[in-house]
């Protein structure tokens, strides 16, 4: 059974919760600076390791570059074996100076085209001079090769005179059969040979080579790489430092000191070296490894050398590595002790002079978590508790005034209402006597802040990069004489970092200055009108946002058809006037039409969306100007038709002639059928562009014509496009006879399933679709009995209203604006309800869209930019709208008041011409509309 937690003293809890956190803190900061300490000394030894890296390589790009500068200065020179061969000391002077300048250069030397080669050396060292054999006072050795002879070897003192000369039989040297000479050849610039033991003295090195290929000439350089021994074991004497050639990786150099090698060159395989075999495993980068009994850290790490893959590897005894972190550690261990035994005592008198008012403490910090802030504070003999105490009396108070002015917040039915109630606040909280709350617009780079309550009259302007103090200072500077000091203002930014507004409180003079506590409170209490402010700016952003994608698209639409332009923005600003001058009517049937601000945004973006459905509709049905006319005209293919059969009347006449006809019988006959032909096509083309009704007797004629057959011979279904094609189909035999005009199946096109509107479709449309979507039919359209469109053609014109209503209900909108699909799709809808796309009665309809529709009329009448028609005066206008009221196309009660305000003058006045504003006779217009 576990020991019941209520028998301890608080005291004891407290004591040993103080004595528990010490000494974990103490483990804890031990461990930790132990950490510290060793990351600090592995980046060290990472350092060392890096810096020595970054020395070898400076020190062999040195030594490379110089030697590569030398071989540069060897082929400009054009040194050459001939030159050689008759005068040993010809180039001396050169080789000296360059093996003076290159101290680990050994040997410069070229090999010709032939294999022969010319070899310069300095003898440094005692190993060289007795592998050259050089007499007394011989500094330099020049050797002349030759593939099939005796090396020539040529000994100079120190002046370049020779002194002897000797051949070395036993040696035969072939330069085109070295590394060097085919590798310079075959790249341009400076070639470098991996590292290798040179034979001569057993130890490794390099060899750089630089070509001349005009001449197949290669000159080249030895470099020692010995040098770098005495730089591995600088920095950490007691650690194992090797310089490796990858990938096999050969030590090339290193700090230890090794028994002779079978090779002479000192360096003994990687293998066997202890503590190393990880490397050579899984070529690590980091390992750890026993050696002796000991704990050692290997680290290899590139040296960054173009041309060459080296690799500079340490092995660190761990002891002497962590040494002086393992002692840190010990020391900081003793010193933690140390520190718990002598705070033990404090501990416990503090938790005895703590645990007695605690309780108290903790009764009310429960009252405050059940939202309970009626607090009574208490006598504490402590200044700690008594302050506590009064802390949490004050905190009571404080959320208990911020919970109600929560709740009165979030009562506010607008930003202004927001703003008011935070300003209130402001006030109350800070002990002034007026809040300044300003908002922030930007504008063409620079920054306006206005007076929120009247900024009209208060406002400042600044440079977009204005810094906050210069802000602030403007602002207070703007506020002297106003009989208040005012306090330093608090700067509104909003999400993205850009100034939003800021507020200024104004506290009585005399009064002392708010303290950071509360400044700081104050601060997080006006964020409420930061995001106020953000919220405004936000909404007004995205209300203009959505207005200027509305007006676009509007104007999108008539650009589409020249036959339109402007019409989609003339109509809203009649119905927005129609509906202004409406809501201002204080007397008859409209004297109680109002408009909330909600109700107004969606009129207005009504209006303007109101004809959006012809960005569907083809611009050829909108522009069809003749019967025949699709994107072009066919009447030019039906042409060419009776031209055949003129050509046709031509060639019958010559062919009868040559069989013995008579030309007096024939002519005539011929000129009658190509006359006739010719009246038949005049005829056709007449009715192409008939805006007349047609009669039976223009029907029966058309008939005729259309019978008449003229003979193809060519495929009809050649160039067509896969559409077509498949719309076609295969074509028949040639030559066949078809008839001059004629309504082919394939001119039939009906509607894909997904344009299909029917009878129960969601929109509650009722405009009646046809079977076909496009009928081509030559004879069909000629036979249009009145103007140029078919009836599917018309219908793709009303369809319009279709796609504005499909279109339109799609999106999502706020609830204000939920009745835009609705007024935007009905400005064709009749009173009577014979309108379209719906068919809506009125009393079904909005007033506003009664309105648009009687704008949309009167617009269309007006307009002067229809090439189809000209613009009708406000007289003759008004006397066709009165036909439509009578009609009971348009509603009775507007027309009258649109007549009785004038308000065709006021929008005649705007966007009319002054020839169009003519008189009109009201009571004549009333009566005729029977009204």
């Amino acid at each position: 059974m576990p020991l019941p937690l209520s028998r301890f003293s608080l005291r004891l809890y407290i004591s040993c919760l103080f004595t528990v956190i010490i000494v974990l803190l103490g483990l804890l900061l031990i461990y930790a600076q132990h950490r510290q300490h060793s990351d600090f000394l592995l980046q060290d030894s990472e350092r060392r390791l890096h810096h020595l890296e970054q020395t070898l390589g400076q020190r062999l790009v040195h030594n490379l570059h110089g030697i590569d500068t030398g071989l540069a200065l060897m082929r400009a020179s054009s040194i050459n074996l001939a030159g050689a061969e008759s005068s040993p000391d010809r180039w001396w002077p050169l080789m000296r100076t360059l093996l003076d300048a290159n101290p680990q250069a050994i040997s410069f030397y070229l090999g010709e085209a032939d294999g022969r080669g010319l070899f310069f050396r300095a003898m440094r060292t005692r190993a060289m001079r007795d592998f050259f054999k050089a007499p007394t006072g011989a500094d330099w050795v020049m050797d002349i090769t030759h593939p099939s002879a005796p090396v020539r070897r040529v000994y100079l003192g120190r002046d370049g005179q020779p002194l002897s000369s000797v051949l070395v039989d036993e040696s035969r040297f072939d330069a085109r059969t070295r590394p060097w000479f085919h590798t310079a050849l075959m790249r341009a610039g400076t070639a470098i040979t991996p590292p290798y033991s040179f034979y001569f003295l057993r130890q490794p090195g390099l060899t750089l080579s630089l070509a001349d290929r005009e001449q197949g000439r290669v000159f080249a350089a030895d470099l020692l790489l010995s040098d770098l021994a005495a730089l591995l074991g600088r920095d950490r004497p007691d650690a194992r430092t090797l310089l490796l050639q990858a990938p096999e990786f050969r030590i090339l150099a290193s700090n230890l000191e090794h028994p002779p090698t079978e090779d002479g060159t000192g360096m003994p395989p990687l293998s066997t070296l202890e503590g190393f075999a990880p490397l050579l495993e899984r070529n690590a980068a980091t390992w750890q490894a026993r050696v002796d009994g000991r704990r050692w850290l290997g680290q290899q790490t590139r040296v960054q050398l173009p041309g060459l893959d080296l690799r500079l590897v340490t092995l660190v005894p761990y002891q002497s590595l962590m040494a002086e972190a393992l002692a840190f550690s010990r020391n900081q261990i003793l010193l933690t002790l140390a520190l718990i035994l002598l705070t033990l005592p404090v501990v416990i008198w503090a938790s005895r002079a703590i645990s007695r008012p605690l309780l108290k403490m903790a009764q009310a910090m429960g009252s405050i978590q059940e939202f309970d802030f009626d607090y009574r504070p208490g006598q504490h003999l402590y200044k700690e508790l008594a302050m506590l105490d009064g802390a949490l009396r004050l905190t009571c108070d404080t959320l208990s005034s911020f919970t109600r002015e929560l709740h009165q917040l979030a009562r506010s039915r607008d930003f202004n209402d927001m703003l008011e109630q935070v300003s209130r606040g402001i006030v109350r909280l800070g002990g002034g006597r007026r809040c300044l709350i300003y908002r922030a617009r930007r504008q063409d780079g620079r920054i306006r802040l206005a007076l929120w309550q009247n900024g009209a009259r208060q406002q400042l302007e600044l440079a977009a990069d204005t810094p906050p103090e210069e802000i602030a200072g403007q602002l207070l500077a703007g506020l002297d004489g106003h009989g208040l000091r005012f306090e330093l203002p608090w700067l509104l930014y909003d999400r993205f970092g850009e100034l939003n507004g800021a507020i200024i409180l104004g506290l009585s003079y005399g009064a002392p200055p708010l303290s950071d506590g509360k400044r700081r409170f104050i601060e997080h209490y006006g964020e409420f009108a930061n995001l106020a402010l953000e919220d405004m700016s936000l909404f007004e952003q995205q209300k203009q946002m959505t207005e200027s994608v509305v007006q676009v698209i509007a104007s999108a639409i008539d650009a589409k058809s020249p036959y339109t332009s402007g019409h989609c923005q003339r109509v809203p600003e009649l119905t927005l006037m129609l509906a202004r001058a409406a809501s201002e009517a204080d007397t008859g049937p409209l004297a109680g039409f109002r408009l909330d601000e909600g109700q107004w945004e969606a009129l207005r973006m009504a209006a303007w969306l109101h004809d959006c459905g012809k960005v569907v509709t083809p611009e050829h049905v909108i522009d069809k100007a003749t019967k025949l006319e699709t994107l072009y005209n066919r009447l030019h293919e039906i042409r060419m038709r009776f031209e055949v059969l003129k050509r046709d009347a031509d060639i019958d006449y010559w062919r009868a002639l040559a069989g013995g006809g008579d030309a007096r019988r024939l002519a005539p006959r011929r000129h009658r059928r190509q006359r006739r032909l010719d009246q038949d096509f005049a005829f056709i083309a007449a009715l192409n562009l008939s805006q007349e009704s047609l009669g039976d007797e223009q029907l029966a004629r058309l008939e005729r014509i259309a019978r008449e057959r003229w003979l193809r011979t060519l495929d009809d279904t050649l160039g067509l496009s896969w559409e077509e094609a498949e719309r076609r189909g295969p074509g028949g035999p040639l030559p066949v006879w078809e008839p001059l005009l004629a309504d082919h199946p394939w001119h039939r096109i009906p509607y894909p399933p997904a344009q299909r509107i029917t009878a129960d479709n969601p929109w509650g449309i009722t405009l009646a679709q046809p079977a076909l979507r496009l009928n081509l039919g030559e004879c069909y359209n000629l036979a249009t009995r009145r103007g140029t469109l078919t009836a599917e053609e018309r219908y793709t014109i009303q369809a319009h209203m279709v796609h504005t209503l499909i279109m339109l209900s799609q999106l999502s909108y706020p609830r204000h604006l939920s009745e835009v699909p609705l007024l935007a799709a009905s400005h064709h809808e009749r009173m009577d309800g014979g309108g379209y796309p719906r068919g809506v009665p009125a009393g079904d309809l909005p007033l506003t869209a009664r309105m648009m529709a009687l704008a949309d009329v009167f617009e269309a009448l007006t307009a002067a930019d229809r090439p189809y028609k000209e613009a009708k005066t406000v007289s003759q206008s008004l006397a066709i709208m009165a036909t439509m009221v009578r009609e009971r196309h348009l509603d009775p009660e507007l027309f009258r008041f649109f007549i009785e305000r004038r308000l065709y003058l006021d929008y005649g006045r705007r966007f009319l011409a002054p020839a169009q504003l003519d008189e009109v006779d009201a009571q004549r217009l009333l009566a005729e509309a029977g009204l």
